[in-house]
């Protein structure tokens, strides 16, 4: 009991209230889950994301945010605290943007990355969790929250139901200012507690790792197009002895220009393999900008 008292002391310390309810009701849900059939629709799911692909991309953004973290410790501006800060951004954000590596079709997809990495819209989520109700209440708030939202993004997929979308739209909204206005007075009030050296580093915490992250993720978008690229070479002709000469010429061509791998990957024409076109001059040809396919 006493174990227990010490580990909710702890976290009582480095959660506020809405985090712990947070975490409250993800425990919640992973046990309905487990002592339901729910879990069975989970088991396929786990398989792939336990592959071992998977398991070495988790283990490089493992050792990218210790690396991260490292900087920070560096400059003295890291607390033990913010551990939570990450893990938050790591399952909101980085895995996100680790999943979604297939749509970076280009360099403008990691700037609309930068972009949105310092929009208000992380200001006024500081601002709103900058003071927390008591943890009944954030009990009580976060899954009507969660479920108006939720029903929000589901009733706009459908015509039908396109005035319950706004009506919900609204509602959202209406919350959101009633919140942020208590939030922005309970912070007023207790503005000497609140505005530290350690809230403001929370304040751009996300924002800073998410732009430190994008190296990360540009690499393995690279290494995906390759690898795709490569295998996709693989199968399309049976003149093998082609397909290895083209692939160091690729490497040699796009280098790290992500941009350029990804105009040879989509101009190129199978059709090379079978005449006699200067394979070198070929893939400098379609990796230019001005290429037009035909």
């Amino acid at each position: 009991m006493e174990t227990i008292d010490n580990l909710m002391a702890v976290i009582s310390k480095v959660c506020n209230n809405r985090e712990i309810a947070l975490l409250i009701w993800i425990l919640i849900l992973l046990l309905v889950a487990f002592i339901t059939n729910i879990r069975k629709d989970f088991i396929p799911i786990i398989k792939i994301l336990t592959k071992r692909i998977f398991l070495i991309i988790y283990f490089l953004i493992f050792l990218y945010l210790f690396g991260v973290i490292s900087i920070f410790d560096f400059f003295h501006i890291w607390k033990t605290s913010n551990i939570k800060d990450v893990v938050f951004w790591l399952f909101t954000i980085g895995f996100v943007l680790v999943f979604k590596i297939n749509e970076a079709k280009s360099n403008d997809y990691f700037k609309g990355i930068i972009r949105s990495s310092i929009k208000w819209t992380i200001i006024l989520e500081f601002i709103i969790n900058l003071y927390s109700f008591s943890l009944i209440t954030e009990l009580i708030i976060l899954p009507i929250l969660s479920l108006t939202v939720a029903s929000q993004a589901y009733a706009e997929n459908y015509n039908e139901h396109k005035r319950v979308a706004i009506f919900l739209k609204k509602l959202v909204g209406i919350l959101t200012i009633l919140i942020l206005t208590y939030s922005i007075y309970k912070s007023f009030l207790n503005f000497r507690d609140i505005i530290t050296f350690q809230t403001i580093i929370s304040l751009f915490l996300p924002s800073t790792i998410t732009i430190l992250f994008i190296p990360f993720v540009y690499l393995l978008a690279l290494f995906s197009s390759y690898e795709s690229f490569f295998t996709h070479l693989n199968v399309m002709t049976v003149k093998k002895e082609k397909v290895k000469e083209i692939k160091p010429l690729v490497l040699k061509t796009a280098n790290f220009k992500l941009d350029k791998l990804l105009r040879i990957q989509k101009n190129f024409n199978k059709r090379v393999f079978y005449n006699e076109a200067n394979l070198k001059d070929y893939v400098q040809e379609i990796s230019k900008k001005s290429y037009i396919k035909i």
